[in-house]
C-alpha cells in the first residue's frame, strides 16, 4: 500500500486531476490499439507475422487492466516519493538514463523501447518546458523531497517511464509495443500541455507561487538528480546549473509577496534597509539575540488551570528583544528581519486561537514561536518550502495533538506519553538550536518513530475493538432474524407456557447460532426453522384422526432432533431433561384427548398416500387449521427488512462499556430535547454526515458537557452505526447517521481540521493582511 495521505491537500488535487485526465487518455489508447493492431494484421505479408499482431491484440485486451494499474501504480510511487526518496525503492527504479558504454549490453528489442521512449520524453519536455518548468518548481514549494523535471510526479519523464513499465507487463512482441508507444506518443504525451496548464492553474488558485510568470527570463537548467544537501534549507544547498540563483529568487519572491502584504516591501527583496535612527542589527547578532531570548521567553499560554482559563496571545518578540539590548539604543531590527518577526507572530497567533488543538497543547507549541522565528530570518525558504524541516516537525505535532485529550495537569505528567515527548521535543529545541537547522529532521525522524510505535499500539486496540463491534452488529442482525422467524411461526396461534419456555428460551438460541454461521440461505437455517414450526405445531393442532395420527409419527422424530439441536450449543442438560418432561406431557395429554370430529360443512382434502412423507404441518392444513402461520409445508423463515425492523426493538441489548473515562454512546447520551427533534431527508447536516470519512476527528459534548475528542473508525453498513475511537483506539462513542446530524445540528459535535497547522496559520495570516489592505 502505498502511503499517500501525508501529501498536503494541494498534491492530492494535483494527483486526481492528472489520474482523472490520464485515466481518459489511456481509454482512447487501448480502444485505439485494437484497431491499429488489426489493421497491421490485415496488412501482413506472412502468417506469421499476422499470428503475431492478432496474439498481441489478444494479450492487449487481456492485461489491459494489469497495465492500467501499473501504470498508475508507478505514478502513485513517484508521488509517495516526494516524501521520502527511498519509498516502494525495492520495486526497482525506472530506467532514466544508459550510457554509451552501456548500449552493447543491452538487447535489440530493449534498445529499440529505449529510444522510442527517450524520443517520448525529449520531445515533450521540449514541447512543454515552460509549463513543466513552473509545475515543478511549485511542486518543489510543497514537498519535502527537491523536485526536478525527472522525478516530478506528473512530468513527461515519470509519465513515459510508467507505461514503459505497464508495456513490460505483457507478453507481446516488440513490434506491438512500439504501436502502443507510438499511440501513446499521439493520444497522452502530445495533450500532456492542457494538462499542464490546469494543473498549473489549479496551483495558482491555491496560492502555490502565484506570480511565478513574472519570472519567466529565469531559466532553470534540468537537473539530473537529486541534491544530496535535502532538508537543510536554501542557504546550504548546491544546486546544478544556476538553480541556487533560481531558489533565491523563488524563495525572495514568496517573502517580497508576504512584505508587499504588509505594506513594507522593499524595491529588492533582500535588501537589508538600515533603520532610520541609529545603525541597523546585523542579522548574525540579531540571531544570537533571539538564542538568548529563546531561553528566557515566557510561555505563551499557561498550562495549568481549568480548560478554559488560560491566557492568550504570542511573546512579544520586538519587547524581548529591547530588553535583551539594553543600552545599545543606537541599534535597531532592520526592515526585512523586522517583518519577518512580525510575520511569525501574526502566524503564531493563529495558532493559538485555533479551536482544533487543546489548550495545553497550544501552550508547548507556541514556545516554539522564537525558534521558528530564528528560522524564518537564517533561511528564507522557510516560508516557501512546503518540506521545511522546521514546518514538518511543526506539522507532525500539531497532527499527533489533533485527537489529545486533556487532562489534570498531574496526570499529564506522569502517564501522558505524547504530552511528555512533545515537550521534551520543545525543551531540546528551546535550549540547543543555535543556528543548525539539522536538529529539526533528527528531532522530526525521532517523533516520528515515536508515532510509528504509538499507532501501531492503538491499531492493535482499536481492530480489537471493530471486531468486537462487528461481532456485537452480525449478533443483532442474527437475533433479529430468530425473532422474525419465531413472531411468524406462532403468529395467531396459542402455545403452552411449557412449549413457549423451550421454543424462545432453548430452541431460539440454536436457530441464533445456526443463523451466525451458516446465515438464513442455508439448509441448516431451514432445518432449524423447520423443527421450530412442527413444535410448535404438535403443541397446538387440533385432535382430528388425521392430526392425531400426524403427531404420533412426528414425536419419535422431533424429541431426538430437538435433543441434538440443544446439545449442539451445550445446553444445560438439567434443564434440557426439565423442558422435554414438560413437553413429553403436553403431548400425553394431547393424544389422551378426545379426537375432535370433522365438521361436516368442511370440504375433506386427500391426504397424501404416502404416509410417511406426509408432513405434520401439512396434516394440519388439511385439518381445520386456517392460520396463515401454519402452512402446507414447512417454510423457510426468511426475514424481510421490514420485518427485521419490526423485531430490532426485542433483540438482545448490548451492554455498554462500563469504564468511568469512556463517553456515554449516542443511546445514553442524546439530550432529550434533541430526542424530539426530526430531520427532513434534504436537510444539510444529514449530507455532511454522509460525506464523513474514516479517520475524521471530532470533538464531542456529552450530556454533562464534559468534551471529548474521538476519532471516526469504522462505519457498520448493515447497523447503520458510527464507532468512534480515542488516541489508544478505545471505543469512545457510538452513534446512527440521525444522532450525527442531531449533534451537528445542536452544535454538540464538532469536526476538526485535521490538515497541515504551519500551512493554515499562513494562508490565515494572508487573509488577514488582504483583508485589512481591501479595507
Amino acid at each position: 500500500m502505498i502511503a499517500l495521505t501525508r501529501l498536503p491537500a494541494a498534491m492530492h488535487e494535483l494527483r486526481g486531476k492528472t489520474r482523472k485526465h490520464l485515466q481518459i487518455c489511456l481509454r482512447e489508447l487501448f480502444d485505439k490499439a485494437d484497431d491499429a493492431l488489426f489493421e497491421l494484421a490485415d496488412q501482413s505479408q506472412s502468417n506469421q507475422e499476422q499470428n503475431l499482431y492478432f496474439d498481441s491484440m489478444r494479450e492487449v485486451r487481456l492485461r489491459r487492466r494489469t497495465m492500467e494499474a501499473v501504470f498508475f501504480r508507478r505514478i502513485d510511487i513517484a508521488f509517495a516519493q516526494l516524501l521520502d526518496p527511498q519509498a516502494h525503492s525495492d520495486e526497482g527504479e525506472v530506467q532514466s538514463q544508459v550510457s554509451a558504454d552501456d548500449l552493447s549490453l543491452i538487447q535489440h528489442d530493449e534498445l529499440e523501447e529505449l529510444v522510442a521512449t527517450e524520443g517520448m520524453v525529449n520531445k515533450a519536455n521540449a514541447e512543454f518546458a515552460e509549463p513543466i518548468q513552473h509545475l515543478t518548481m511549485r511542486i518543489d514549494h510543497l514537498v519535502p523531497v527537491k523536485v526536478y523535471q525527472r522525478n516530478n510526479p506528473v512530468g513527461a519523464d515519470v509519465i513515459c517511464h510508467a507505461f514503459t513499465e505497464a508495456a513490460k507487463s505483457s507478453r507481446i512482441d516488440v513490434k506491438a509495443k512500439l504501436v502502443l508507444f507510438k499511440l501513446f506518443d499521439k493520444l497522452v504525451m502530445s495533450r500532456l500541455g492542457s494538462l499542464y496548464q490546469s494543473l498549473n492553474q489549479q496551483l495558482i488558485e491555491a496560492n502555490i507561487l502565484p506570480s511565478l510568470t513574472r519570472a519567466r527570463g529565469i531559466q532553470k537548467s534540468p537537473a539530473t538528480g537529486p541534491d544530496s544537501s535535502y532538508g537543510r534549507g536554501a542557504s546550504a544547498e548546491t544546486v546544478h546549473s544556476g538553480g541556487a540563483h533560481y531558489q533565491d529568487v523563488h524563495d525572495n519572491e514568496v517573502l517580497h509577496t508576504l512584505r508587499d502584504l504588509l505594506g513594507r516591501a522593499d524595491r529588492t527583496p533582500t535588501a537589508h534597509a538600515p533603520a532610520e535612527s541609529g545603525e541597523a542589527l546585523q542579522t548574525e547578532d540579531l540571531v544570537k539575540l533571539l538564542s538568548r531570548a529563546q531561553q528566557r521567553a515566557p510561555a505563551p499560554l499557561s498550562t495549568t488551570g481549568v480548560a478554559g482559563t488560560h491566557g492568550v496571545g504570542p511573546v512579544d518578540v520586538r519587547a524581548l528583544l529591547q530588553s535583551l539590548m539594553g543600552g545599545q539604543s543606537g541599534q535597531a531590527i532592520n526592515q526585512v528581519d523586522e517583518d519577518v518577526i512580525n510575520l511569525v507572530s501574526m502566524m503564531f497567533e493563529f495558532i493559538l486561537d485555533d479551536r482544533n488543538l487543546a489548550a495545553p497543547m497550544k501552550a508547548l507549541l507556541g514556545r516554539l514561536q522564537i525558534p521558528m522565528v530564528k528560522v524564518a530570518i537564517a533561511d528564507k525558504s522557510f516560508f516557501s518550502k512546503g518540506g521545511h524541516p522546521a514546518r514538518r516537525l511543526l506539522n507532525e505535532m500539531a497532527s499527533a495533538a489533533l485527537g489529545w485529550q486533556e487532562r489534570p495537569e498531574d496526570d499529564r505528567q506522569k502517564a501522558d506519553q505524547l504530552y511528555t515527548k512533545i515537550e521534551s521535543i520543545v525543551q531540546t529545541i528551546l535550549s540547543d538550536f543555535e543556528a543548525d537547522l539539522g536538529i529539526f529532521d533528527q528531532l522530526l525522524l525521532d517523533f516520528r518513530a515515536f508515532l510509528e510505535k504509538d499507532k501501531r499500539r492503538a491499531q492493535i486496540l482499536e481492530q480489537r475493538t471493530l471486531d468486537a463491534e462487528d461481532g456485537k452488529a452480525r449478533s443483532e442482525r442474527a437475533r433479529a432474524e430468530v425473532n422474525a422467524a419465531l413472531e411468524r411461526i406462532t403468529h395467531g396461534i396459542e402455545i403452552p407456557a411449557e412449549a413457549e419456555q423451550l421454543l424462545r428460551e432453548a430452541w431460539a438460541n440454536v436457530m441464533f447460532i445456526t443463523c451466525l454461521k451458516e446465515s438464513t440461505d442455508s439448509d441448516a437455517w431451514r432445518d432449524v426453522s423447520d423443527t421450530a414450526q412442527k413444535l410448535v405445531w404438535s403443541v397446538s393442532a387440533p385432535m382430528t384422526p388425521d392430526n392425531r395420527k400426524a403427531l404420533l409419527r412426528l414425536v419419535p422424530r422431533l424429541l431426538p432432533k430437538l435433543r441434538t439441536g440443544l446439545e449442539s450449543i451445550s445446553f444445560n442438560p438439567y434443564n434440557m431433561t426439565q423442558l422435554f418432561k414438560g413437553l413429553e406431557a403436553l403431548h400425553l395429554d394431547r393424544l389422551r384427548t378426545p379426537v375432535t370430529p370433522i365438521k361436516p360443512e368442511a370440504e375433506p382434502v386427500q391426504a397424501k398416500t404416502e404416509p410417511e412423507k406426509a408432513e405434520p404441518v401439512k396434516v394440519e392444513a388439511e385439518a381445520v387449521q386456517p392460520e396463515p402461520a401454519i402452512t402446507a409445508e414447512p417454510q423457510r423463515a426468511e426475514a424481510t427488512t421490514a420485518e427485521v425492523a419490526e423485531v430490532v426493538e426485542v433483540a438482545e441489548p448490548v451492554p455498554a462499556p462500563a469504564a468511568a473515562d469512556v463517553p456515554p454512546t449516542e443511546a445514553a447520551s442524546q439530550p432529550a430535547e434533541e430526542a424530539e427533534i426530526t430531520l427532513e431527508e434534504g436537510d444539510q447536516h444529514l449530507a455532511l454526515v454522509s460525506n464523513l470519512t474514516q479517520g475524521s476527528w471530532f470533538e464531542m459534548l456529552d450530556e454533562g458537557g464534559q468534551q471529548y475528542r474521538c476519532r471516526l473508525a469504522a462505519i457498520i453498513k448493515s447497523t447503520g452505526k458510527y464507532i468512534f475511537v480515542n488516541r489508544s483506539g478505545m471505543k469512545v462513542a457510538e452513534e446512527t447517521r440521525e444522532g450525527l446530524a442531531l449533534a451537528l445540528k445542536k452544535g454538540r459535535l464538532r469536526i476538526l481540521d485535521d490538515s497541515m497547522l504551519f500551512d493554515r496559520a499562513l494562508e490565515a495570516v494572508i487573509g488577514t493582511l488582504r483583508d485589512s489592505r481591501a479595507r
